[in-house]
């Protein structure tokens, strides 16, 4: 018999790969409570659940691999499957998913039978819908459906959450526009200097604002010690992204303003500073 895999989640496993489930959080089960009409969140809600949880650092919604292949009914077994669709289509571990060791306990009725370790493999939700559309077949786009469904769920029954989400997808997308104007901004005054603008010029302004924000690391640092696989600002929290904009913003107005690297490091940290103590203030 297996041991929980959602035993082996809240145990101390949990630290070690780095995830929280909340069971009590279930949005599959939350929906169905609230809504008797989707009949495909009424079917799948069993078989392939929806929970909260983090991949890496980041909190998402998390579908275990085991279910959703069972659900789709692939013929191919299941580890084989999912390796060749992370390959086909360049799924991203500590990203889209990650892999729990799994006990199982020996079989009693024999003396030689020892505890097995078997993986799980926990997608994101997004990565489920993908592994579900590809499939082309009734089960997958039920499945898609169902995975839809559980997305506005979480507007019904977690609109807190919702809004969390939202706020960190705004901040995200706000650092992403102002990266190319800072780096367009640095080029500018150098070249008015007369400098050339190496690639090392456009990382020290990132790194100078990171540590600021990160407490001393840079985001590459900031990654290694975290586990953080892929781009450290997507596993940032919504408040780190908002201060790297803020930061970002504010360094583009020094640029522009003739302030060299010691002034603008300077004005960053007491203006960073400022910024955190309104933020406790409020």
């Amino acid at each position: 018999m297996a041991t929980s895999l959602w035993a082996t989640f809240l145990g101390n496993e949990a630290c070690f790969y780095k995830v929280t489930i909340d069971m009590n959080t279930s949005v599959a089960s939350s929906y169905t409570d609230a809504s008797s009409n989707h009949h495909v969140v009424n079917e799948f809600a069993d078989i392939v659940p929806v929970v909260s949880g983090r991949i890496g650092e980041r909190e998402t919604n998390v579908v275990s691999g085991t279910s959703l292949h069972k659900a789709l009914g692939v013929a191919t077994r299941m580890t084989d499957w999912i390796k060749r669709r992370i390959g086909e289509y360049g799924f991203k571990e500590g990203l889209d998913y990650i892999i729990v060791e799994n006990l199982r306990s020996p079989n009693l009725s024999s003396s030689k039978s020892r505890q097995q370790i078997s993986h799980e493999y926990m997608t994101t939700l997004d990565m489920a819908k993908e592994l579900a559309m590809v499939e082309r077949s009734e089960q997958g786009r039920a499945i898609r459906r169902y995975f839809i469904q559980c997305e506005e769920a979480l507007q019904l029954t977690a609109p807190e959450v919702a809004a969390r989400y939202r706020r960190k997808l705004k901040a995200r997308i706000g650092v992403a526009n102002l990266f190319k104007p800072m780096c367009s901004a640095l080029e500018s005054v150098r070249a008015e200097q007369g400098k050339a603008t190496q690639s090392h010029h456009y990382s020290n302004e990132s790194n100078m604002i990171s540590r600021i924000v990160l407490g001393g690391l840079t985001a590459k640092q900031w990654a290694g010690m975290n586990g953080v696989v892929g781009d450290p600002r997507d596993s940032m929290n919504a408040e780190q992204l908002e201060h790297l904009s803020y930061l970002e913003s504010t360094n583009i107005t020094l640029l522009d303003m003739g302030m060299d690297y010691p002034q603008r490091k300077v004005e960053l940290t007491r203006l960073s500073q400022r910024w955190m103590a309104r933020r406790l203030g409020s």
